[in-house]
């Protein structure tokens, strides 16, 4: 199957999914192969930029970030207005006029992944493995993108979950399907079934990271399940996916070519995602220039960074692209060993989701001994120092720093401000004058207007 005919395919969604729903396909579209063979299958997964892509926008709603006012106009000018206006808390981010990129990919994406599965039963051919291995792909792609959708656009699981609004679920490449919200708790049921039907399915390790394999199963489920604050069933499926993929870099064997400038070549530490030995999943996130330029990070943030600490080294930069001066500290792009554009599973996450459920089961040792693995590769010999106490609180409060600091601008750390309040722990996010608590219902994304307008099945979350 073409790359041509992969993107016709993918584009269906997008035409129709997000359109008026009073019309749908009758026929293939003209100019369309629907994949038959799994061959055809294979290639449909094998297409990065359909099914390697993740939602960015909740990266510009963090506290991890500021805009400062002189930054404003060329911001606009590169990331567009619905950067600020989500940066800014506005109760809708794109106009009726406008497609919600986050939305739409993903759903693209989901619509390619429900083919997968539909035709690989059709499929009449003798090979099992490989239709049990792109079976298995297929769940946890789209398990994955369920995961980032329900916490973007809805409310964080909780007790209310069975009642509160989701997103929609269509587990089938079929339009009428997107008409309605699903509830929170039925959207995670099904990515749990997703993950846990996949794991028998897949290898241990994939080919490429950003092809799903058995870990990559395990550390979505990890992350699903600290999310539910299900810390036990979190412990255990990080520890199973660290127990086939444990490879931490030590940033003490990174160097710049030029120190003086973080852009320049960063030595020991491999340019292609394919060779990034920290990752478990990657996930691309599509992010505008201005978010590298004119986003600066939050100086609060910032100062959390100690002596010694050597993310703060590779990860920030005093200098612009074009080589001017920032008007503070910024993002580095891709250079440093950060990988801030992977919005996927890695090693280091599950270190985290580790310590943090052990340390929230008192189970203070595992915890410890997850950090202390971590922080060991992240700090100046001379300046690291291994955590230990016998105090619960301390150490869950260990667990959530560096969780901050080594996921930060990689997805996270919106979701997290909504359920740590879950667990008695408020993050306030200030906008000039206006602070934000976790309850706010504006940290909940708003359903596209766009498909409101389209769909009146289609409920909007609160926003204000």
């Amino acid at each position: 199957m073409s790359v041509k005919n992969i993107f016709k395919l993918a584009l269906i969604p997008a035409v129709l999914m997000f359109g008026s729903c009073d019309k749908f396909l009758d026929e293939t579209p003209k100019g369309v192969v629907i994949p038959k063979t799994l061959n055809d299958l294979e290639g449909l997964l094998s297409a990065p930029l359909v099914v390697g892509v993740m939602p960015n926008n909740m990266n510009y709603a963090t506290d991890e970030i500021d805009l400062p006012e002189a930054n404003r106009g060329p911001a606009t000018s590169y990331a567009g207005r619905n950067a600020l206006n989500i940066y800014d808390y506005k109760p809708e981010h794109y106009d009726e006029s406008e497609d919600d990129a986050d939305w739409n990919r993903s759903y693209q994406a989901i619509y390619v992944y429900n083919t997968v599965l539909q035709e690989v039963e059709r499929n009449t051919e003798s090979d099992l493995n490989k239709k049990n291995r792109l079976k298995g792909e297929a769940l946890v792609h789209r398990a994955y993108t369920y995961l980032i959708l329900v916490n973007q656009y809805a409310k964080h699981y909780s007790n209310t979950a069975a009642q509160d609004l989701g997103v929609p679920l269509p587990l089938k490449p079929d339009i009428n399907a997107l008409s309605k919200r699903e509830s929170v708790e039925k959207v995670y049921q099904q990515i749990e079934t997703d993950l846990l039907e996949a794991i028998d399915l897949l290898p241990n390790t994939p080919t490429y990271w950003y092809r799903p394999s058995k870990v990559a199963a395990y550390g979505t489920l990890a992350r699903m399940y600290l999310y539910q604050a299900k810390w036990q069933r979190a412990m255990d499926y990080a520890s199973k996916a660290l127990a086939i993929k444990s490879f931490l870099y030590d940033y003490n064997t990174f160097s710049y070519a030029d120190p003086n400038n973080k852009l320049a070549n960063l030595k020991g530490y491999p340019g292609s995602s394919i060779e990034k030995k920290q990752f478990i999943f990657h996930k691309y996130q599509l992010r505008a220039g201005a978010f590298y330029f004119e986003f600066l990070i939050n100086q609060d943030f910032f100062k959390q960074y100690t002596a010694g600490d050597l993310r703060e080294m590779f990860g920030t930069s005093n200098k612009g692209y074009g080589g001017a001066n920032l008007a503070g500290v910024g993002v580095i792009e891709n250079a440093g060993a950060y990988d801030y554009n992977n919005g996927g599973i890695t090693t280091q996450e599950m270190y985290l989701v580790h310590a943090e459920a052990a340390a929230r089961l008192n189970k203070l040792p595992e915890a410890l001994e997850s950090l202390n693995v971590l922080r060991k590769n992240r700090f100046t010999p001379s300046t690291f120092t291994v955590l230990n106490s016998g105090e619960q609180t301390e150490v869950l409060e260990w667990a959530l720093q560096e969780r901050m600091l080594e996921l930060a601008f990689q997805g996270h750390r919106l979701f997290d401000i909504k359920r740590l309040h879950l667990q008695g722990k408020d993050i306030n996010i200030k906008r000039g004058t206006q602070t934000f608590g976790p309850t706010h219902p504006l940290l909940v994304f708003p359903i596209p207007a766009k498909n409101i307008v389209n769909n009146n099945n289609l409920e909007q979350n609160p926003r204000s």
